[in-house]
Order: C-alpha cells, then sequence, then structure tokens
C-alpha cells in the first residue's frame, strides 16, 4: 500500500512539473522566444523588433534596414530612428527586459503625430494609469501605440507610416520614461 501511494504522489508531481513547463525560462529567454515567434510571421511587413530596458532606452539586438542606432546599452544597440516610406506598413514588436516589478517599470511604444508636443503629452500622460499612461487630452494625436508591458511580455502592433514625409515622435509613456530619453523618430521620407 505504502508503494502505491508513493507512485502516485510520484506520478501527480512528475504531471505537475511538466504541466508547468519543466520550470525555468527566464525573462529574456521568454522575451527571445516570443521575438522569434513574431519574426517567423512572413507576410511582407517589415517587422521590426524593439526592446525595453531597465535603463529606460528603446533598443534593439542588431542593425537592420531601416534602422538608425547609436551607442550600446549593455548588450543592446540603441535605437534612435526608424525611417520608413510614407505609407509602407511596418510592424513593431515591442518587449520588456526587466528585473523590476510592472508597478515599478513597463514600457510601451507610442508614436505620435507630427508636430505634437510631446513634452506636454508626456507631463498629461504621467497622471492617466487608468488609460495605460496615454492622457485622454493627447489621444486624438496619438497614431498607433502598443499595451504597457511588464518584464517578458510582448506586444506587437502593425500600421501603416503616415503620408507626409516628416519627423514623428515615438515615445514611452510610463513616468518618468520620456524625460529619461526613452524616445525616438519615426522618420518618413521618399
Amino acid at each position: 500500500m505504502n508503494k502505491l501511494l508513493f507512485n502516485s504522489i510520484f506520478v501527480a508531481l512528475l504531471f505537475a512539473f511538466t504541466a508547468c513547463g519543466g520550470g525555468g525560462d527566464t525573462a529574456e529567454e521568454t522575451a527571445s522566444q516570443d521575438a522569434e515567434s513574431a519574426e517567423a510571421v512572413d507576410d511582407g511587413i517589415r517587422t521590426i523588433d524593439i526592446i525595453g530596458t531597465d535603463d529606460m532606452k528603446f533598443v534593439v539586438e542588431s542593425e537592420g534596414e531601416g534602422l538608425v542606432t547609436g551607442g550600446t546599452a549593455g548588450e543592446y544597440i540603441l535605437l534612435e530612428a526608424i525611417e520608413v516610406a510614407p505609407g509602407e506598413e511596418i510592424r513593431i514588436n515591442l518587449t520588456t527586459v526587466s528585473n523590476l516589478p510592472p508597478t515599478a517599470m513597463s514600457h510601451n511604444w507610442t508614436l505620435v503625430e507630427m508636430g505634437t508636443d510631446t513634452d506636454a503629452f508626456a507631463r498629461a500622460s504621467i497622471t492617466a494609469r487608468d488609460n495605460e499612461y496615454i492622457a485622454p487630452d493627447f489621444e486624438d494625436q496619438v497614431i498607433v501605440h502598443t499595451a504597457m508591458l511588464g518584464d517578458g511580455e510582448t506586444d506587437s502592433i502593425t500600421f501603416t507610416a503616415p503620408e507626409e514625409p516628416g519627423d514623428y515622435d515615438y515615445i514611452c509613456t510610463f513616468p518618468g520614461h520620456y524625460a529619461g530619453g526613452m524616445v525616438g523618430i519615426l522618420r518618413v521620407q521618399e
């Protein structure tokens, strides 16, 4: 009887362990797997995989078509701008990699209309927690944005670039991140 009880417990634990995935992917492994899954989509849409980090920067793992990059941030490359053609369809995959809880460190990618006062938008968004830190008074100036993401989370948005050439700002609206330099430009050019 004890052997039967032991075998039953062993089988139950084995099932529980395997059902939970065997324990342990780190957030970076999960983010990498999510990005690889997103890359697997081959529908002809240019896809840009962006990472939001604890140092409040938009970064990429490698240089790519139409990416304007700067220095480095740890193992990543700083993303300064994305160059697109007017009306080009673009997919942004944003992943947050963080060692902090989502209440302390989350990211989004928010593209605003050309000419938007991004300083005023960022300041107003600080208090819009219930609206994913997108200020309601500025919603009509937002072209597109991802969800607010904590560690290991990924969101993908597909949109058509504006037809009018020029520089369109993108920012993270989580409190303090715009001021910390989590900004860039979507450059629409012929």
